[in-house]
């Protein structure tokens, strides 16, 4: 389980999940549904084929054939909880078998999450081991290999030395979100470009301290403007994680290709930014390119919104949704790089959805919207791992990218001027 100092969460019944994600079936979960007569009982079918999945059906609208009027599932209401298809019992945990046993991670694309309410998080941890020995997976582990770099495999404890560090630098309320997060892409980049060939173990762990020691004055250094490309580079990252796979696009070959002709169109807009930016899945609204950029970083609860975002990068951290099998089997400081960016993609996302509302000031509504979309993104999005995304972080890690894209893009007027 992920530790995240003051992270709580319960189901709160607001239908997110049920509306936006697509719920995958097992055949036994097929089986129980086809037993419980559901597509008698709903008068459409239980669920549909999905790719090469079955998943549940979903009504035009998007929600869930299963979801009632109470945002309640009707399955759980007549045969109980363990009666639902582990997909929608998990949420929003997931989970994965590593060589050490099986490894969760949080999801913030739950507005409970986000929010951080309901139960202290290490009180689910039975119960989701009680989910995890239901997986067909059981007792698998995966012998996976962490690349630092390409054909330099990371030691077990060369990868905790370094997350338990990240861990600490970013969980420290002490020092402003803007300090955190240039120091973290600004040590990512000096390991990135570092021949550690010859320097492993505690060679290693001691370069690891020298550069941490130096990170408070490094990170004090103001980063310059980003050049137009890096801000074209960002606009098409926050889009790539802003596009949302849905049941319809899983079911139909024509809708996968016309949604695939819509991207490379909005792609090539996103790259320009002028004019109206395209419409995209979750936000309200459709606002211009300029009234994007002039929204204002948020004047008010900027201690809710640095620790939402503290939450987020520990829970990403703890989780190892950053690297390795955990993100798409990225090297780890490339990967740590696309989550730094994700944050960088998220205040520029915070920007559209303030804008697409007619507002020119951020909030904590819009920000928690974006985190949840760029979250919703991260690990389940196969085109965010290819290989033209690599070479794109790559590219921002040059010049001090990462940690200039971070400044243009503050949250807070604590985050701009602490």
């Amino acid at each position: 389980m992920p530790a995240i100092e003051g992270q709580r969460w319960s189901c709160h019944s607001c239908g997110n999940c049920c509306r936006t994600l697509v719920g995958h079936l097992t055949y036994a979960e097929r089986l129980r549904l086809d037993e419980q007569k559901w597509s008698e009982k709903l008068g459409v079918s239980a669920y549909v084929r999905s790719g090469r999945g079955w998943a549940l059906n979903k009504h035009s609208d998007g929600a869930c054939v299963f979801l009632d009027p109470q945002n309640r599932c009707r399955i759980h209401s007549e045969y109980g909880e363990a009666a639902k298809p582990l997909a929608c019992r998990i949420f929003p945990f997931s989970v994965r078998p590593t060589q050490h046993g099986w490894q969760a991670s949080l999801r913030f694309d739950c507005p409970s999450v986000t929010s951080s309410k309901g139960e202290p998080i290490a009180q689910h941890r039975r119960w989701l081991g009680q989910l995890v020995a239901e997986l067909d997976e059981r007792g698998e582990a995966r012998n996976e290999a962490i690349l630092f770099q390409r054909g330099i495999v990371a030691a077990d404890e060369e990868v905790e030395a370094l997350m338990a560090r990240l861990v600490k630098w970013v969980d420290d309320p002490k020092r402003a979100l803007s300090e955190r997060l240039a120091g973290a892409a600004r040590l990512t980049a000096t390991l990135d470009k570092a021949k550690l060939r010859n320097i492993r173990g505690s060679r290693f762990i001691e370069l690891l301290d020298l550069l941490m020691a130096s990170l408070p004055a490094e990170c004090r250094l103001a980063a310059p403007a980003p050049s137009p490309r890096q801000r074209a580079m960002l606009r098409q990252y926050a889009f790539a994680h802003a596009e949302h796979v849905s049941l319809a696009d899983l079911q139909s070959l024509r809708a996968r290709w016309s949604n695939r002709w819509r991207q490379l169109h909005s792609a090539r807009v996103f790259l320009r930014g002028e004019g109206q930016a395209p419409a995209l899945p979750g936000f309200e609204g459709v606002p211009s390119f300029e009234a994007i950029e002039n929204v204002m970083p948020a004047p008010e609860n900027a201690q809710a919104i640095d620790d939402l975002l503290r939450r987020y990068l520990v829970a990403r951290l703890e989780g190892r949704s950053v690297f390795g099998g955990g993100f798409y089997g990225w090297p780890v400081f490339r990967g740590l790089a696309a989550c730094w960016l994700s944050v960088a993609a998220a205040g520029w996302l915070a920007r559209y959805a303030a804008a697409a509302s007619g507002r020119s000031v951020l909030n904590f509504e819009d920000i928690a919207c974006a985190l949840g979309v760029v979250d919703r993104a991260a690990t389940r999005l196969p085109a965010l791992g290819t290989l033209a995304e690599r070479t794109r972080v790559g590219y921002l890690l040059e010049d001090d990218g990462v940690a200039r894209l971070i400044s243009a893009c503050p949250f807070t007027v604590r985050h701009d001027h602490q």
